[in-house]
């Protein structure tokens, strides 16, 4: 698979959530996306050196088009939340190694934790025939998003919020964990913070079913030059540094030294 910095037309930008918005560009790379991988953004600014890195949350073939979903938490996200319908920004994808459970696995679990959802819908559509069942987990409703699209995606659909103001009452790695074993999934696929996959491993220590991850990391240039995003892992029994961009984001979470 080549990657290559494409011009992307805005086709849409809206707030979906309490600072989250969703933006949708036009791109010729999508036969090439998987769930997990991402895009490299250039803000249209000039005072802004690095390109900004966002999971790819969904595609569509027929629009060739694809999806981010993101929160305003800092100058950069703040000046992508102001960019028009029509606008053209400079983009390279897909970036990284996703995951393609496609000819593995008949039944997955997808997890999302706050904006870690966002990386569950491509992984949902690149997996045609296999039935996905997907469990969301938020702070307060104010912060729930994606549902109607991995509604549209998945055969059922669980949310859960910290304080039971929306869905199920309580950590979602709790909620996933309590309907694992009786849902006959063969793997889960979860994204969200380190503490949630630190839960997650501590929930499945004895559940004997493959769990995969999508790590978020602070990125530099996203292509496995820079090594600001090294992660340690585990395996054959020895311990080294892997990058996220190039070796991940997606890794099994039994390497993942947390």
């Amino acid at each position: 698979m080549s990657i290559r910095e494409t011009s992307c037309t805005v086709l849409s930008n809206k707030a979906v959530a309490d600072g989250i918005f969703e933006m949708e560009l036009s791109t010729d790379r999508v036969d090439d996306i998987l769930g997990g991988q991402f895009v490299n953004i250039k803000l249209p600014t000039s005072d802004t050196l690095l390109r900004r890195p966002f999971c790819l949350c969904d595609f569509d073939e027929r629009r060739k088009s694809f999806t981010i979903c993101y929160a305003v938490v800092g100058k950069g996200t703040e000046t992508l939340s102001h960019v028009k319908t029509g606008e053209v920004l400079k983009a390279t994808l897909p970036l990284g190694n996703g995951w393609d459970p496609r000819g593995k696995y008949s039944k997955i679990m997808l997890v999302g934790g706050g904006m870690g959802s966002a990386v569950l819908p491509a992984v949902a559509r690149r997996s045609e025939g296999v039935d996905c069942v997907c469990y969301l987990g938020f702070a307060d409703k104010s912060k729930a998003v994606l549902e109607d699209r991995l509604r549209s995606l998945c055969s059922e659909v669980v949310v859960a919020t910290d304080n039971g103001s929306y869905g199920r009452k309580g950590f979602v790695t709790d909620v996933a964990k309590e309907d694992i074993i009786k849902s006959g999934v063969e793997a889960v696929f979860c994204c969200g913070p380190e503490v949630m996959y630190k839960a997650l491993k501590r929930a499945l220590a004895d559940v004997d079913i493959p769990v995969y991850i999508s790590l978020e990391q602070r990125m530099g240039c996203g292509i496995g030059a820079c090594l600001v995003c090294n992660c340690m892992i585990e395996r054959d029994g020895k311990q080294g540094y892997y990058r996220v961009c190039k070796d991940g984001p997606v890794f099994k979470l039994s390497e993942v030294v947390l």
